[in-house]
């Protein structure tokens, strides 16, 4: 058994790591080594907290992936399991890929997608299932839906959820037409499944293909998750609506929106607590291979982790997020700050959280190390953010659309950064490798009060 507090791992019969990367989150879930995706299989079993991630021994994202475990009971202190889903099976030779997981009778219900490739190229995939009594050892119980013929072998990504007198299930999917869509399925027992439809209507399809599903009920609304293939890239979409359960149809209220305004966020997954939360994870990379293999802690034999459990909620009919409470427990040595012109405050480290209110209606920036820069201008009211390339020639920068900037509470990890804005009606997620320079510079019109804390964990 492996034991991981979040991004360092100690194994059994291992040397111990004799130094900590400067690039390794302290607080994020990360690989001792290998590549980590798409989070897995969330869920919360008598009184612990389960995540699994698709995950390849090497630095690659491309290979037969595994479900890599790990438990918490709070949600910041994580025990590795190893692999608990490896491609052992012929409905699942290829990889074993993204899907979720869920309690049920006592039981721990795992739903995946079986990946089958022949010798020509050709693709086949099964949606299964896996059970446990203890949440350790799951016992594979093999396909329980096979793919309907009015869609491509592009058909997984399986999330399931008790409603009514039922079970569903989404499975994301490519029409014959080449369209991004979802399919809902229908149980009794979580073993038979029955078809319903197609959730996008005619013109409503998303690219071409719809990724990891995802069906959320906050607040008394709901909202459909898709994560979005096209040929512009891929991203996180959010639509607001209402299920229409017997016609397997969702009914959309208004346009989609990015989940998450960042350049490295994808494949979010939720689940709800014991306490009725419903919480968030999503994977902190994306991109092209070349892309995410050419960013730096390839070199150290590892590459990506999750981004922080979020805490949904609704907000003037919107989907908003705000790190779950639990991460408060990681503050220690509270700074606070007025703020008035230029100021610079230096905490000693690249793993903190930043709050700061105030801030009105007037132009501010915040400099973290010349790394990662934000910057707000009422008069065009957006907000630029820039995040230097890792060969450290230039920025990449995105511009949000932003009426008003009242409030930003800022996550960094060594590696990681994670922005609420406006107490979470906005977010933004993206990589960036702070090194040794660990000031923060700020400019702002007026006063402002900023709080920071050094976040560990202990």
């Amino acid at each position: 058994m492996n034991f991981v507090s979040l991004g360092f791992v100690v194994k059994w019969g291992r040397p111990k790591r004799k130094e900590r990367s400067c690039m390794k989150p302290v607080y994020h879930i990360s690989p001792d080594h290998g590549f980590l995706n798409n989070p897995n299989g969330l869920a919360q079993f008598r009184g612990e907290f389960h995540v699994f991630y698709q995950w390849l021994p090497e630095v690659t994202p491309q290979g037969k992936k595994q479900w890599r475990h790990c438990v918490s009971k709070d949600l910041l202190h994580w025990t590795d399991q190893g692999s608990t889903l490896e491609p052992v099976q012929w409905y699942e030779k290829d990889g074993c890929y993204s899907g979720s997981g869920l309690a049920a009778g006592g039981q721990y219900y795992l739903f995946y997608t079986g990946n089958v490739r022949d010798a020509e190229g050709g693709r086949e995939s099964y949606q299964c299932a896996a059970v446990s009594r203890d949440g350790r050892r799951f016992v594979k119980l093999g396909p329980v839906v096979l793919k309907p013929e009015a869609y491509t072998p592009h058909f997984r990504d399986p999330k399931v959820w008790r409603k009514g007198d039922h079970w569903w299930m989404l499975v994301g999917a490519q029409t014959r037409e080449l369209k991004g869509n979802a399919a809902l399925f229908r149980s009794d027992d979580l073993l038979h499944w029955d078809r319903v439809g197609s959730v996008l209507g005619p013109g409503l399809e998303m690219g071409y293909m719809c990724e990891c599903p995802d069906l959320v009920e906050v607040d008394g609304q709901e909202f459909l998750l898709v994560s979005r293939q096209s040929e512009q890239g891929t991203v996180p979409l959010v639509l607001p609506g209402r299920m229409d359960y017997s016609r397997g149809r969702f009914e959309t209220k208004g346009p989609a929106a990015l989940l998450d305004e960042g350049l490295d966020f994808y494949a979010p997954q939720t689940f709800v607590d014991e306490s009725g939360r419903c919480l968030l994870f999503g994977w902190l990379g994306s991109g092209e291979k070349d892309y995410q293999l050419s960013q730096p802690p390839v070199r150290e034999g590892w590459l990506h982790s999750l981004s922080i459990p979020r805490e949904l909620f609704v907000r003037g009919g919107a989907l908003c997020q705000r790190p779950a409470e639990e991460l408060k427990q990681l503050r220690r040595q509270e700074q606070r700050t007025e703020c008035a012109g230029a100021a610079v405050i230096d905490r000693g480290t690249a793993s903190l959280e930043l709050s700061a209110e105030g801030l009105g209606s007037q132009a501010v920036t915040f400099d973290f190390g010349s790394v990662l820069k934000l910057c707000y201008r009422p008069e065009s009211r957006t907000m630029q953010v820039m995040r230097k390339k890792w060969n450290g020639e230039g920025y990449d920068e995105k511009h949000l659309s932003l009426a008003r900037l009242d409030a930003l509470r800022i996550y960094l990890d060594q590696s990681t950064a994670e922005l609420f804005v406006n107490h979470g009606e906005t977010t933004f997620t993206c990589k960036a490798y702070f090194g040794a320079d660990t000031r923060i510079h700020i400019v702002s019109q007026e006063n402002i009060r900023v709080s920071t804390w050094i976040l560990e964990v202990s």
